[in-house]
């Protein structure tokens, strides 16, 4: 996958969003702000989907064929630009490393930042897919930025449990936004 420079941009103003909204004077706690970036990717994903949200409430997990097979994208682009930060996980302390807590909840997260990032969106030309991208690529920056705070697996797995979380749950709705009607399940296209 290529990453355009327009996502590279945006990837850096939801860094410096996250950091606005989530902490304070720019102090965040690490596990509330690899959490929320990574719900964040996961939600754009989630709303590439196009699925029909009309009478579902915010919330609520919605398992999907689409969200299997894009999801370990963005953990792919989480991991590759880990590396490319020149940050290596250490396969044993995978096993043994627990996710982070975050002190929001996912609708919480998202309600603080999401409006904002569909801003960011829009101003970056980005569809919802290479949005998504561009907040996994957030989220290793804030990772690298937490090392010394959290360990890298450890923000690995907050991100990965959210980009989950994220990409399968109906997400609050963004201001103006129109459901479009499409079944969850493919047999339902």
């Amino acid at each position: 996958m290529q990453i355009t420079k327009e996502q590279d941009i945006a990837a850096g103003e939801i860094v410096d969003l996250i950091a606005d909204k989530i902490g304070t004077n720019r102090l965040i706690h690490p596990g509330t702000a690899i959490s929320t970036g990574a719900r964040l990717a996961g939600s754009f994903m989630f709303r590439s989907f196009n699925f029909n949200l009309k009478d579902i409430k915010p919330g609520t997990v919605c398992l999907s064929e689409q969200a299997n097979e894009k999801g370990p994208m963005l953990i792919g682009v989480l991991g590759t630009t880990l590396s490319n930060f020149g940050l290596q996980l250490n396969k044993e302390a995978m096993s043994t490393t627990a996710k982070a807590d975050s002190n929001l909840s996912f609708a919480e997260s998202m309600n603080i930042v999401q409006e904002a990032a569909h801003e960011i969106m829009k101003r970056n030309k980005l569809n919802l897919e290479q949005m998504a991208y561009a907040c996994a690529m957030a989220t290793a920056f804030v990772i690298k930025e937490s090392k010394t705070d959290l360990s890298i697996e450890s923000g690995f797995h907050t991100a990965v449990y959210s980009f989950i979380e994220g990409s399968k749950t109906c997400p609050p709705v963004l201001g103006g936004e129109a459901p479009v009607k499409k079944g969850f399940f493919g047999f339902w296209k």
